[in-house]
């Protein structure tokens, strides 16, 4: 007689639901909730809630959420004045309400900048806050890439001299000298100055980032000046009201950038960023790392710092312009009144050779000889290697193995050959040689 077992009790989860075996990555799974609720929104626009109301939701939902003050102020802006334009229900809005609001600022001579901000600012608000689909595939226009207003160095040192009071002069000096914001020098504090390692700290940059800037010397002497007064505390640039715990303006630094531009007499449309953009282009112009001014400036892509690069003056030796070359064709008269561009100097004579048959590791051997009063000079320890189809990589050695040959040739010849140029030259040509020596082989292999 056959006693019969109880089943198991049923496993389940911690919430309840009973346990299921994995089914693994292929499974099916449950549909993702694409509508949200009306509850879940910052204003439910299906009450008809008053505008006023609807705007100071908006902003209190801006405030927690820890936008930029400017930000809150330029959406603020922004939703009140379409709420005033729009004349229908506010949970009707759909794009051609956008379409055509948008299309009124366009006429009315908005600039590319204002139209973005105002779209921004509504699709925050109305799809990000309110829940609504009214700027699902409404693009921001595309902005004019103009070049920024690039003053001299004359003009640096006028504006500064210009300056009528020792704090403008200051304030003109830090501008120029740290490449800040306008915000960034307003908020600046005499605690964010490290002296001993000539830093500034620059907290609560653009996008919420703290960084560090350079401390000129320069700007020690103005800075001791205006210890005398402020004993060291609070803002460098304390608001004008003589309210504690305030800094000036970026309004009031304006005024004074401008009035130091009319005492100056400088035609160009100054402003403070101006100062930024004579900052970022002085340190490209001697040099500098870009991607060390990136850091500098604050910027998140490179590709902002990069538009520098195209006001940079260019050194007179890489190009000359054609009005000095007139006089350089045969046969003219004024070719020695013209100014002649210098000419690179020439490395000489030289033989290069790539050995047909790689090592171990893939790598070629490079053979670089330079011709010098009837002997060849070797500059060794050259290798050429093909990390990935059609690409050669030339790998130079250090300048310790090279130094005996590079003391036997002139100066000029010498730095002809520690130019990036040369290299790129040399690269060229070895890996032109290691492409045919390739190629060649499938035909070598068939002759034998």
């Amino acid at each position: 007689m056959s006693r019969s077992v109880a089943p198991d009790a049923p496993r389940l989860y911690s919430n309840g639901q009973p346990w299921r075996n994995a089914r693994g990555r292929d499974a099916p799974r449950h549909a993702v909730e694409t509508e949200f609720k009306a509850e879940h929104a910052v204003v439910d626009l299906s009450t008809q809630p008053p505008k006023p109301l609807v705007v100071k939701c908006l902003v209190r939902e801006l405030r927690i959420r820890f936008y930029a003050v400017s930000t809150i102020k330029n959406y603020r802006s922004a939703w009140v004045c379409f709420l005033r334009w729009y004349r229908g229900p506010l949970d009707q809005i759909d794009q051609e309400d956008i379409r055509e609001y948008l299309e009124l600022l366009v006429n009315g001579g908005a600039s590319a900048s204002e139209v973005s901000v105002t779209l921004s600012a509504l699709r925050t608000g109305l799809d990000k806050f309110c829940l609504l689909r009214c700027t699902v595939g409404l693009v921001s226009p595309r902005k004019s890439k103009r070049l920024p207003v690039v003053m001299s160095k004359k003009e640096v040192q006028r504006m500064m001299e210009a300056a009528r009071t020792l704090r403008d002069k200051l304030l003109l000096t830090v501008l120029y000298a740290t490449g800040l914001r306008v915000a960034e020098v307003a908020r600046l504090q005499w605690s964010d100055f490290d002296f001993d390692r000539q830093q500034i700290r620059v907290q609560l940059g653009k996008g919420k980032k703290d960084r560090y800037v350079m401390l000129a010397d320069d700007l020690l002497p103005l800075m001791r000046q205006l210890w005398r007064h402020t004993k060291g505390v609070g803002y460098l640039f304390p608001s004008e009201d003589r309210r504690v715990g305030r800094h000036l303006s970026p309004r009031t630094i304006q005024r004074a950038v401008k009035q130091a531009r009319i005492l100056s007499g400088i035609g160009k449309a100054v402003t403070p960023h101006s100062f930024r953009h004579r900052f970022a282009t002085h340190l490209i112009e001697s040099g500098t790392d870009i991607r060390f001014i990136q850091k500098l400036l604050g910027h998140t892509n490179l590709e902002t710092t990069s538009l520098y690069t195209k006001v940079a003056r260019m050194k007179a030796t890489a190009v000359a312009s054609p009005l000095d070359r007139l006089g350089d064709e045969p046969g003219s008269s004024s070719g020695s009144s013209g100014r002649q561009p210098k000419r690179r100097p020439s490395v000489g004579r030289m033989q290069l050779e790539v050995d047909p048959n790689p090592d171990s590791n893939g790598a070629y051997a490079v053979k670089l000889d330079i011709w010098k009063d009837g002997q060849l000079l070797p500059l060794p320890g050259m290798r050429a290697t093909m990390p990935r189809q059609d690409w050669v990589s030339l790998q130079i050695p250090l300048q310790d193995i090279w130094e005996p040959t590079l003391r036997c040739l002139p100066a000029a010849q010498r730095e002809r050959l520690e130019s990036p140029e040369f290299f790129s030259q040399v690269q060229r040509e070895v890996a032109k040689r290691i492409l045919r020596i390739r190629d060649s082989e499938p035909s070598q292999a068939t002759k034998t």
